[in-house]
């Protein structure tokens, strides 16, 4: 049976990452059956948030990626927390210090210090020294516990996208694995869980793959059979570095709060790694989840662009109903959380197309609901007119709109016979009154946005308009 998991650290904002790493272990649970388990790595104590750990959960459950498993009846209330199993992970220790494959160590931070200074000095890459591998130190003054790296060989493992993969333990650190605290770290605790929880395959970020020896000499060990592990490709700015805060949005919170469908969000991560054939670039989560397979996972360095995310965002907005679009607003859009049902529905068919994200509604539609930002005299005066002719003009347009059934077709026609009486290109008279009922040179449709807007409110800006220009 297939178990996978994810494992993200509640540190700070829930990163792009791991909506990315979560998808893939999702899909394949969902593709094989299984389970698929959410373990919050929360080891570390100095920079656990519990807010982030709350966002963790939210963000996963707004993408809808619902993990199978906790410690108790599944659901997102009941993740797992690594901090609520340190007596599984002190027991582990000591099974390994017994085997000899780990030593207590008492080395204050002062001589490792000094210690990384000299290797940096002679250019060397710094690590542990080993000096504590063999002083067999007692278990009660305050210490670590660290892996005890064979000092000649190297392990090889299998990568299920890179094959084998070969590392000189001459490269790999006497990892701590049980800080002087008492909690594990991720090393220890990731392969611990990953056992006892049944994990068989483990899908994560390619930045764990020169850390992989570590946990490999751990399952030997143990005497524990191994997963299988697929590292993932890094997402990575357009400069292929890799994707960072300082050029790239990173935490989903932020995709969710900009506007972004969390469908829209799942489609683009999944061609960060993975192709449907066909340059087929719009699917549904199903479709992703149907022709997944780990082995067919890309392992070229994905470019996270951000603007091919909203075009796809503005795809999956142009396909919703109207009524889901309007439900989705309420919850994005400070505009139309308190708007009126029937004015919200009637204004979505002149944004719908418009719109790339969500948090765009308010600035296209915001003149449909508040007061308008009166335009500059300047706005409103045609071409080649005067703004007393300008005045006298918009005030026969306010008397064809208050007559008028406000049918966008028989109003557009009533307009466009104003302006041939007037002599005026039908263009110029719609530009006037757009920015008159607005304030704003770009609108959608203006006529139509007169109908939504409705009479009385029509009628005063164009006054109001006309007051300003002095007739």
């Amino acid at each position: 049976m297939v178990v996978v998991r994810v494992a993200p650290s509640p540190t700070g904002d829930p990163h792009v990452g791991t909506a990315y790493v979560s998808l893939f272990n999702y899909a394949f649970r969902r593709k094989h059956g299984g389970r698929f388990i959410l373990r919050i790595d929360d080891t570390d104590r100095t920079r656990y948030r519990a807010d982030s750990e709350a966002a963790i959960l939210r963000e996963l459950a707004w993408l809808g990626l619902a993990w199978d498993e906790g410690p108790d009846v599944g659901g997102p209330s009941a993740p797992y927390r690594q901090s609520e199993r340190t007596e599984l992970y002190r027991n582990a220790c000591e099974e390994l210090i017994e085997k000899g494959a780990a030593y207590r160590c008492d080395c204050t931070p002062e001589r490792l210090e000094k210690v990384r200074e000299e290797q940096q000095k002679r250019k060397e890459q710094p690590r542990y020294d080993g000096h504590c591998r063999e002083r067999r130190l007692p278990e009660g003054p305050p210490h670590v516990v660290r892996l005890k790296v064979p000092l000649d060989g190297e392990t090889t493992f299998m990568d299920g996208l890179r094959g084998a993969i070969t590392i000189a333990h001459k490269t790999v650190d006497d990892q701590v694995l049980l800080k002087s605290d008492g909690f594990p770290t991720y090393h220890l605790a990731t392969v611990v869980d990953d056992h006892r929880m049944g994990v068989t395959h483990i899908l994560r970020a390619e930045e764990w793959i020169n850390s992989t020896p570590k946990h490999v000499l751990l399952y030997e060990a143990f005497g524990w059979p191994l997963p299988k592990w697929y590292h993932l490709p890094l997402l990575r700015n357009a400069d292929r570095s890799k994707i960072s805060k300082r050029k790239n949005p990173t935490s989903i919170t932020w995709y969710r709060e900009s506007g972004f469908l969390p469908e829209a969000l799942l489609n683009f991560l999944a061609l960060m790694g993975f192709s449907l054939g066909e340059d087929k670039e719009v699917f549904s989560l199903e479709e992703f989840v149907n022709a997944f397979e780990p082995d067919a996972i890309k392992t070229s360095g994905p470019i996270f662009d951000l603007t091919k995310l909203e075009w796809l965002n503005g795809v999956y907005i142009r396909q919703l109903a109207p009524a889901e679009l309007a439900r989705r607003l309420r919850a994005a859009s400070p505009l139309a959380r308190d708007a009126d049902d029937r004015k919200l529905l009637a204004t979505i068919p002149l944004v719908q197309e418009r719109m790339k994200k969500l948090t765009e509604f308010d600035e296209l539609a915001d003149f449909l609901f508040r007061d308008a930002a009166p335009a500059a005299p300047p706005d409103l005066v045609p071409k080649g007119r005067t703004p007393a002719e300008t005045a006298a003009m918009l005030r026969r347009a306010r008397d064809v709109i208050g007559r008028s059934d406000l049918v966008p077709a028989t109003l557009e026609a009533e307009l466009r016979a104003l302006a041939e009486a007037e002599g005026l290109k039908a263009k110029d008279l719609l530009m006037a009154l757009r920015f008159a009922v607005s304030g704003k040179k770009v609108t959608p449709p203006i006529v139509e946005s007169m109908c939504v807007l409705g009479r009385e409110a029509c009628m005063a800006r164009v006054e109001a308009a006309a007051a300003r220009l002095g007739g």
